[in-house]
């Protein structure tokens, strides 16, 4: 079994998300640009929550580039990056294009140039986007600590633009305390790492490319934060989580404005609840101790939107539960740590048997993500069965 560097590989990542962060940001600063890269979903694709969803080729190209770059530093991980996002698009021409990153930048712009109906200047940014270098560099003493492993049990989840909704209506939201319900501050670019042999998440890669905008650069800026967890060592780049003061306010949970009204008032006994968008930013800020748990009934998320938050979970202490696992079989005060593993949402497999084909990699039964485990009792005394 072949190993590799981990804190080579967590670099390697580290600075995708950025230039991924960075095709974002391009992309969403020229309106006219951006009004070239939307095309609504299929029926088949759209999320069962949404009556309008979108699929942009800034999507496709961040989850392309990320395959064609693992597969230029690890040839075995390529075929082990999976996605939320169709590669294949329709010009109005009617022809059908597989979009994939090439080996020059030259030949990206040609293939972008037939998604885009011959608008080449479009392509050549885009190209030059999808091909640029561009480098992030943790903390060295965080990255000297992550641990070797084998790359034979290695996968990657990858959702290129979580919160689309959010990136294609292009407003600032406005913080509620420190948690925005909506806006470009919602949008994640989320890179998951899972071992393929347990299902486990073992990293996780977060780039918020909207975190703040800049009035004197009139720019917005990024941050990144990302996590390992592996046979017992954990590393990430969190914060500490804050001290709670006697007379404090409720902690927070926060939810899909889907949610059943009658689950939000049972949560009110011991919470504060609070609704926002994105299922990557609403684990995120549950990661940062914005929030002590996020939580969803339903069957509306899919492995592409937890591998990353789970993986930086796991890493600080905390996880991703299946919710309707969690409140059938769960009753005791305190949860048993073995327990809690076998409640954790798994990554190798598929759903068995799903009602339809695109529901294959939901996260059936919804989920609860938390970093203190202590919060579930109280979750349970809320909604338990």
């Amino acid at each position: 079994m072949s190993c590799f560097r981990m804190a080579e590989l967590i670099k390697t990542l580290l600075s995708f998300s950025e230039r991924a962060g960075e095709i974002a940001r391009a992309i969403r600063q020229e309106p006219k640009l951006f009004a070239l890269l939307v095309e609504e979903k299929g029926e088949g694709e759209k999320n069962q929550r949404f009556a309008h969803d979108f699929k942009t080729l800034a999507d496709v190209l961040i989850q392309e580039a990320l395959r064609h770059h693992v597969a230029r530093t690890i040839p075995s991980l390529a075929e082990w990056v999976q996605g939320e996002e169709s590669a294949e698009f329709t010009n109005t021409l009617g022809e059908k294009i597989t979009v994939r990153i090439c080996d020059t930048q030259n030949g990206t712009a040609t293939l972008l140039a037939k998604v885009l109906d011959g608008n080449k200047e479009a392509a050549e940014i885009l190209a030059a986007l999808a091909h640029q270098d561009i480098t992030f560099t943790p903390d060295p003493h965080l990255i000297e600590k992550v641990p070797d492993l084998p790359i034979d049990s290695l996968g990657i989840w990858i959702d290129p633009v979580d919160s689309t909704g959010e990136y294609v209506r292009g407003r600032p939201g406005e913080a509620v305390g420190s948690i925005h319900q909506q806006g470009l501050q919602c949008v994640t670019v989320l890179i998951g790492l899972y071992d393929r042999h347990s299902g486990l998440p073992i990293g996780g890669i977060i780039n918020q490319p909207f975190a703040a905008f800049t009035e004197n650069k009139k720019r917005w800026e990024g941050k990144v934060y990302w996590g390992v967890n592996y046979k017992g060592v954990s590393v990430h780049n969190l914060p500490a989580m804050p001290v709670e003061s006697a007379g404090s306010s409720p902690p927070v949970v926060v939810l899909s404005s889907s949610e059943d009204p009658a689950l939000h008032t049972r949560l009110s006994r011991h919470f504060s609840v609070l609704n926002a968008t994105g299922a990557g930013y609403k684990q995120l800020v549950v990661a940062l101790g914005l929030a002590a748990a996020c939580l969803s009934s339903k069957d509306s998320t899919f492995r592409w939107d937890t591998a990353a938050p789970h993986g930086l979970l796991r890493a600080a202490g905390g996880g991703v539960v299946v919710y309707r696992r969690l409140t059938s079989s769960a009753s005791a005060k305190d949860i048993a740590a073995e327990t809690l593993e076998e409640l954790q949402i798994l990554y190798h497999k598929p759903n068995a048997n799903p009602a339809q084909l695109s529901l294959q990699w939901c996260n059936e039964g919804g989920l609860v993500a938390y970093r203190d485990p202590k919060v579930l009792a109280n979750i349970l005394e809320c909604v338990g069965e």
